[in-house]
């Protein structure tokens, strides 16, 4: 005898699942989008692939992308991570930290342009000891 449920209720168990929404590609790509831009942030690019090499097609993976994290938001995500680059790269001149930082950006996605933008205004502000109050 085997252990646990029987097939047919945890048939009917996946089916109410699906059905509110519980489960499926749609919330694990939501929530895989939210969680990111939470605990690790990248560029909208880097998470679609992440969502794509898990199988989630490319369709519902751009849905939850523009749900969750609008185009216009990627350049404020990078330059939030640039900040806090260089927040922890002190005692660096100006041009080292926009490097060094640049570089994290672009590993983390982001376009070059996108990159080099952010760290050198990240760079500036905390050569200057300024904050960027957004």
């Amino acid at each position: 005898m085997r252990k646990g449920f029987a097939r047919d209720e945890t048939d009917a168990a996946l089916a109410q699942a699906r059905e509110l929404s519980w489960i499926g590609d749609r919330t694990f790509a939501k929530l895989w989008v939210e969680d990111r831009l939470l605990h690790h942030p990248l560029s909208r690019r880097a998470i679609e692939e992440e969502l794509r090499g898990r199988k989630v097609a490319r369709d519902v993976a751009l849905a939850a992308l523009d749900e969750g994290y609008p185009r216009e938001r990627e350049r404020d995500i990078a330059l939030g991570l640039a900040e806090s680059r260089c927040a922890r790269l002190v005692g660096l001149d100006e041009a080292t930290c926009a490097r060094r930082t640049t570089d994290f950006l672009i590993r983390r996605g982001f376009t070059a342009a996108i990159a080099a933008e952010c760290a050198r205004r990240a760079a500036r502000q905390t050569a200057r000891g300024e904050t960027d109050d957004r």
